[in-house]
């Protein structure tokens, strides 16, 4: 079995499950990355993005569970990370967008993790079931045109997460649902800072990781098109909580799972922390005084 990652974080902070973060009081939204986390990163969890995963997110104390999905060639919301089926099933060189939902089928989505997981398969969204009182955050890859089938099939009550920002104002002006634009704002030495990475236009085209990261753009990009906020990388410019802040946005961070980068997180008045070791960040939270919304009897979106 891989390492633990989220011991290995800990030791990497020299600290421990009782001092990985500063006591404080506060309420802040636990999100497990992809139900499970991002590929081996929780050892001991489902593959990402199965029913399976789905199930664990929630058993683990999260307060929303975040999938990404993709529209299949015949029109099937699933849900899957990668444009291909190459990382996490045992189907060879399929792309999720030009393949059928039956050719999708024929290969496990688990067996890659594990024997125990060799009969999950490629889930679609409609099938995915939240509890009560709990959320399903819908990462949509793919450009405007899938919104209408990906919200079609999405539990009532969802919130939206798209990096392409003409697909996230196509949700937001079709349905009124809760949408925030995800920004990869992860420093890159190319450009000697912090980038403004998104995404837009039918064929989802990259913009913006090639620019300086300029946080008072981003929340007029934000605010014109009537988004509720954004969803930025867990390392991000100074000025950005501020400004998000001023600008009445909400502010989501992906995907933090050391001890350290979720302290700033919190000292930076974050909204929501997405994590792949969704049990051990809970652990952390709670050993500093900090409550998920749902322990604190609080709804997942005001």
């Amino acid at each position: 079995m891989r390492p633990d990652q989220a011991q290995a974080a800990l030791a990497a902070a020299h600290r421990t499950v009782q001092t990985a973060l500063h006591p404080q009081r506060g309420v802040t939204r636990l999100v497990a990355h992809r139900g499970s986390g991002h590929e081996h990163n929780d050892p001991a969890g489902p593959p990402e993005n199965t029913l399976a995963a789905v199930r664990y997110g929630f058993s683990k104390g999260a307060d929303a569970v975040e999938v990404d999905v993709w529209c299949t060639a015949d029109g099937v919301v699933v849900l899957h990370h990668d444009a291909t089926t190459d990382r996490t099933t045992d189907l060879v060189g399929l792309e999720i967008a030009l393949s059928s939902h039956p050719d999708l089928q024929r290969g496990s989505a688990g067996a890659w993790k594990g024997q125990t997981w060799s009969q999950e398969r490629i889930p679609m969204l409609a099938d995915v079931v939240v509890p009560r009182d709990r959320t399903l955050v819908v990462e949509i890859v793919g450009g405007p045109q899938v919104v209408a089938a990906v919200v079609a099939a999405s539990p009532t009550d969802s919130v939206f997460i798209c990096k392409n920002i003409d697909t996230a104002a196509e949700v937001k002006a079709t349905t009124g649902s809760p949408v925030l634009w995800i920004v990869d704002t992860t420093p890159r030495w190319q450009i000697g800072g912090w980038a403004q990475g998104h995404r837009g236009g039918k064929d989802n085209e990259r913009r913006g990781f090639e620019e300086h990261a300029d946080p008072v753009w981003l929340a007029e990009q934000a605010l014109t098109r009537g988004l509720d906020g954004l969803d930025t990388m867990f390392s991000y410019p100074p000025d950005l909580p501020s400004v998000l802040r001023e600008a009445g946005l909400h502010w989501l961070v992906w995907t933090a799972n050391d001890p350290r980068a979720i302290q700033q997180c919190l000292d930076d008045g974050v909204w929501g922390i997405t994590t792949d070791n969704t049990a051990a960040v809970r652990q952390w939270l709670n050993a500093a005084g900090v409550r998920t919304a749902s322990q604190a009897g609080q709804s997942f979106w005001p």
